[in-house]
């Protein structure tokens, strides 16, 4: 958030960027102290208002920690201050965790989860996704390389994708998988150095989706990849 603060809000007006920020179970005890907390975020990020606001992590233990605080509750009145635009989740559970904290908050702005062709049946991916669906909730997408797997295949697991995508970059895969998903608004891929910066920068200059054989194929690689 320091350095944030040095290289980004400092230097340009607050209308050419995002920002988003995420609240976290560790950091809060009661509900009392989650605003003295929220407030020292905007401190430390020189800002008075942040574009997405996370609660982070979300899973059956930490969901029965933020209703006993009241963090939702107090997420959606910050919005309502103005002090926040959009609050969303981070969801690392099952479908039906997910189901019971969007039937207690169907407010829920975003949803962010783990997502790439490896999880969208290893992790029930396509399960959450379905779900948000109902729900008419945007997904955000974390882990889309899988921390990296997704972008460093054997040649033998290279070699279907590039008879079918000659041109394509191993790493691009992950991405048009998920740009075949019309619910997928949001991609947050790590990056190490510019030149993977650049080249995903590349990638979604043109949004190129999967055909259902190549999404067939690339799902079936995916059974042995696991």
């Amino acid at each position: 958030e320091t350095a944030l603060k040095a290289c980004l809000t400092s230097r340009y007006p607050r209308e050419d960027y995002v920002l988003t920020n995420k609240l976290t179970a560790n950091f809060f005890k009661t509900e009392a102290d989650i605003r003295p907390f929220f407030e020292s975020q905007l401190a430390a990020c020189g800002v008075d208002d942040f574009d997405f606001y996370l609660m982070h992590a979300q899973s059956m233990k930490n969901f029965e920690h933020f209703k006993a605080c009241r963090a939702y509750e107090t997420a959606f009145a910050l919005k309502a201050e103005g002090k926040v635009r959009h609050v969303g989740i981070s969801f690392h559970d099952s479908a039906e965790v997910l189901d019971e904290a969007l039937t207690k908050h169907p407010e829920v702005e975003f949803v962010q989860l783990q997502l790439n062709y490896i999880d969208w049946t290893f992790q029930g991916g396509k399960e959450k996704v379905d779900l948000l669906n109902e729900y008419h909730i945007p997904v955000w997408v974390m882990e889309p390389l899988r921390g990296g797997r997704l972008a460093r295949l054997s040649e033998e697991e290279a070699a279907p994708l590039k008879a079918m995508r000659p041109d394509e970059a191993i790493p691009a895969w992950a991405f048009r998988f998920l740009q075949s998903i019309p619910s997928v608004t949001m991609v947050l891929s790590g990056m190490s150095d510019l030149e993977q910066v650049k080249a995903n920068i590349a990638t979604f200059q043109m949004g190129v989706p999967l055909s259902s054989r190549e999404m067939d194929r690339l799902l079936a690689q995916a059974q042995r990849m696991v």
